[in-house]
């Protein structure tokens, strides 16, 4: 019983932290968006890339990004 409760705090607890590190990433994401979209007057002007974002789409992309690109430890203890 007590793995089952472990488990489920520290699901719910990497569930709260990949949240409260998609807002400030996609927070910071839809800060710069405008400038770095500077950088490809082109795509904006043909519609490739929007030349501003929401603050929930960039959150979203965010937490997808994080769901779908993990770090990868290497543990070199014998």
């Amino acid at each position: 019983m007590d793995k089952i409760i472990l488990g489920l705090i520290v699901g719910i607890g990497g569930i709260a932290l990949i949240a409260a590190l998609s807002l400030i990433s996609g927070t910071l994401l839809w800060l710069f968006w405008p400038y770095a979209m500077a950088a490809f007057p082109g795509l904006v002007k043909s519609g490739t890339l929007a030349a501003e974002l929401s603050w929930w789409t960039s959150v979203a992309l965010s937490f997808v990004c994080a769901i779908l690109v993990k770090s990868s430890q290497t543990n070199t203890n014998n």
